[in-house]
Order: C-alpha cells, then sequence, then structure tokens
C-alpha cells in the first residue's frame, strides 16, 4: 500500500525561507554561462549595423580629428555602401566589429572565440586615399562654360569645406558632371594618373528611377552595360555615386562579360575573443583550445578503422580531443585524421604552431602521432599532400614529446610555419596504429587541447 507523506507546512516555509534567504541575503546566484567557438561570415545588413553602431559612430568621431576634421566618421558611413573594409585605412574590422558582436551576441560568456569572415580589397589603389571627402556641388544656376566652375565654387562653396584634399563633385548638367578638389589653397579639376574618375550625373540617376543607389552590386552594373554597351575587355576606371551615406567611389572593370565592382575584392577572416569586451586577435591565425568548446571548427576523418572500431576521435571535456584505437580490452588497425579549418597566413611574417599534448598506454608516440601541413587540403585527406611538421628538441637532443606513460600534458613548444607564410593551409593531426616488431596491435591514447597558430611579437 502506498502511503503520502504530508510535511508540515512550518517545515515547508523554513525551507522556502533558507532558500530565499541564501539566493537574497548572501548573494547566492546560478551563473548561466554561454561558452562557443564558432564563425561568423558578415551579410550585407551588418556592414550597414558596424556603421550605425552608436559606439562604433563614436570612436569614429573623435578619430583623427584635425581643426575640426571629422573624416574618419564619413569613411566609417560609406562601410555601409561599400559593403567591405578597405585596405590600409584606419576602418579597420579589429576596431569596429567587437561592438558589432556584443550587440549582436549579448549573451555570451567569457571564453567565446568567433572567426568573423569580412570582405576587403586584398591591395587597396593608392588613388582611393585621395578620396575621404565627396561632396555634391549644384549650381544655383546653370553654368555655361567649363571655365565657370571654379569661380562658382569659390563663391559657394562654405569656407569650412574648403579643406586640403576635398573632392567635388560638380552637376554641370543633367547628362555631364565634373570632379574638382580644393588643393594648395585653390580649386582644379582633378586628374589621377593612375585611372579615369567618372561621377554618375542627374540623367543616370533617372535612368534608374532613384536619387540613391542601394545596392550597387545589382544596380551599378545593369546601369553601366546601358552606358557603354560597347566597352572593351578590360576597361576599367573609378565611378562615384550616390548612395544612402553619401558619395562612394568604387572601382568598376569589364571582364568582356559584365562590369564588376572592386575586382581585387577577397573574404578575409579575423578572430575575435569575449573577454570582459571582445578583442581582436590581431596576430593570432588559429586559436582552438577545444576544453569548453567541442570540437570547434575541426574535422574528422577516418580513412581505416579495424572492426570493431567505430570511432578513434572522440571529444572530452576534460582533456580536450582524443584519438584511441583501444577498445574491448585490445588494440587494434586505424588510420584518423583531425583536421583545422583553413588557416589564413597571407599577412603572417612568421607564423608559428604551439599546442599541448599528452600521450599514455604506448611508447611508440611517434610511430603513432603525426603533426602535417597542406596547401591543397580539399575535403579528402588522402588526396591532399602533406608536408609533416618535425618535432622540436629537448635541450639534451631528445624529442620533445610526450613519454607515452602519462596523462601530464606538455607544450609541443613553438614549431615554425614560416615556409608557409602568404598561404591559406590546414594542419592535420594523423593518427595510425597497428602491429610492433613483434606483431602485436599497440595502441596508446593521444590527447590535444590549446591549439594556437600566432604571430610571435618582434624581437
Amino acid at each position: 500500500m502506498k502511503r503520502l507523506y504530508l510535511l508540515p507546512l512550518a517545515l515547508l516555509m523554513l525551507c522556502s525561507c533558507e532558500n530565499f534567504y541564501l539566493e537574497n541575503q548572501l548573494g547566492y546566484q546560478t551563473t548561466i554561462t554561454d561558452v562557443r567557438n564558432f564563425s561568423y561570415t558578415l551579410t550585407d545588413a551588418d556592414y550597414s549595423a558596424i556603421a550605425s553602431n552608436p559606439a562604433n559612430r563614436n570612436m569614429a568621431a573623435g578619430m583623427g580629428k584635425s581643426e575640426g576634421d571629422s573624416s574618419v566618421y564619413f569613411l566609417l558611413q560609406n562601410l555601409a555602401s561599400n559593403k567591405y573594409f578597405g585596405a590600409d585605412t584606419v576602418i579597420v574590422p579589429e576596431l569596429f566589429i567587437p561592438a558589432f558582436l556584443a550587440n549582436l551576441y549579448p549573451q555570451l560568456s567569457a571564453g567565446t572565440l568567433c572567426e568573423v569572415n569580412y570582405r576587403t580589397v586584398a591591395e587597396k589603389p593608392l588613388y582611393m586615399d585621395d578620396f575621404h571627402i565627396i561632396r555634391d556641388f549644384n549650381p544655383a544656376e546653370p553654368l555655361a562654360s567649363v571655365d565657370d566652375i571654379v569661380p562658382a565654387l569659390e563663391a559657394n562653396v562654405n569656407p569650412l569645406l574648403k579643406r586640403e584634399g576635398y573632392k567635388f563633385v560638380v552637376n554641370f548638367a543633367d547628362d555631364k558632371t565634373y570632379v574638382y578638389q580644393f588643393a594648395d589653397g585653390a580649386f582644379s579639376e582633378y586628374h589621377s594618373d593612375q585611372i579615369d574618375v567618372v561621377a554618375l550625373t542627374k540623367k543616370d540617376y533617372a535612368t534608374i528611377g532613384s536619387t540613391t543607389i542601394a545596392e550597387p552590386e545589382r544596380v551599378v552594373p545593369i546601369l553601366l552595360r546601358q552606358l557603354y554597351p560597347f566597352a572593351a575587355a578590360d576597361t576599367k576606371f573609378a565611378l562615384i555615386f550616390k548612395s544612402s551615406s553619401g558619395n562612394t567611389i568604387r572601382e568598376v572593370s569589364f571582364d568582356g562579360s559584365d562590369w564588376i565592382l572592386d575586382s581585387k575584392l577577397t573574404e578575409e577572416s579575423m578572430s575575435f575573443e569575449m573577454k570582459d569586451k571582445w578583442i581582436a586577435n590581431i596576430s593570432t591565425y588559429l586559436n582552438e583550445p577545444f576544453i569548453g568548446h567541442g570540437q570547434g571548427n575541426f574535422v574528422i576523418q577516418n580513412v581505416f578503422l579495424e572492426s570493431p572500431l567505430k570511432y578513434t576521435w572522440y571529444y572530452s571535456a576534460t582533456y580536450g580531443m582524443c584519438s584511441s584505437a583501444f577498445t574491448s580490452g585490445a588494440s587494434y588497425k586505424s588510420d584518423t585524421w583531425l583536421i583545422s579549418p583553413k588557416v589564413k597566413l597571407k599577412k603572417a611574417v612568421r607564423p608559428q604552431l604551439i599546442f599541448d599534448q599528452a600521450f599514455n598506454k604506448a611508447d611508440n608516440f611517434t610511430e603513432e602521432a603525426h603533426v602535417l601541413v597542406s596547401t591543397d587540403y580539399k575535403g579528402d585527406a588522402t588526396t591532399a599532400t602533406w608536408t609533416e611538421l618535425p618535432w622540436n628538441l629537448n635541450d639534451d637532443g631528445t624529442l620533445n614529446v610526450p613519454p607515452g606513460t602519462s596523462w601530464v600534458f606538455q607544450s609541443s613548444g613553438n614549431i615554425d610555419l614560416s615556409a608557409w607564410a602568404g598561404k591559406d593551409i590546414y594542419i592535420g593531426f594523423h593518427y595510425t596504429t597497428g602491429p610492433n616488431a613483434d606483431g602485436v596491435n599497440v595502441s596508446g591514447t593521444w590527447e590535444l587541447k590549446n591549439v594556437l597558430v600566432f604571430e610571435p611579437e618582434a624581437e
């Protein structure tokens, strides 16, 4: 027979009061943490969000000021229309992406790692440096000739805008524009030795039915096909047009079949870490602690598993990524890989690889554990070309590798990757097991954590 026991009401109240007291009077609280390791690719809308972020706007408004010049602020606004980070400017991802991440992921905890993929101009043309500020100039009355442009500018441009290098799109007529600049104390027509600069006219905007271009990647090629139906292949010029954030300049080129904006646009990535706030790991090309992050963006490939093995690589919240071919009281043959995501060393000079590792239950570490690099890996380790990295040496000349008799982690020491500076690489941790000299299968357990590829500080 089941019995139902009822606690006295006073006891229930006492328990309730005690919990309330602990939680509210003694400062007791339940801390919920959300630590992740993930990648994020900026969308077109994200560039606008970065440009309009209040923290970023305040930072840009206070940068590079000289005699009231707020050109950095206007450069930030151009990010919204350009939808890429320009090379060698002050609007760099390491400064302006952290505030965006803080707004996008307010719940994430310290220890979170995020690799952000973004667009940038691989080699920014030098002439782009001249176009920090581009203003419109609409004459109050139609100008009779080009000779009237300078006097009109002198008489009508606000003295505050007569600053060295400021550019002006002069709307001379509905179908004609000129680009002038203020330099050396006077206005003159702008010319570049590197490229022709063209500004859209009032007639061009009438053609597209809008006073601004919100989607340049889609709209500009359509317009240019109409304006230049017989363009020769490799035709290239700089185009000034109005976007939601003001006048914008983009390089356009014709590849023989269509117009392309910013032909040197490329994809880059940067690692960001959440500490007390988001910070950029500027000199970090790969940062994977494993512990607390799971497998991260690494992939596992099983080339061969002797039955009854189902896997060798697995994640341990205590030890990181581990590999073992021992199961059901015996060791078996195996050939398996743990492969990193793409590591971009384009800007690297002297990149180094370092990680912590442990090895136990076997003394043939160098036969089972291998670290290799590939530049042509495309998802299948067996079809890629791999170069094995040598282990570092201790002071006594012995290899700096785990002895295979303990679970104690030791550092690999800095492994030089300078041979791959300027390239994209993949790092493969290759685990192989099989028979020893006596024909008996042996397999140790390999444990990995804190995999880091970084640029050391200059000596």
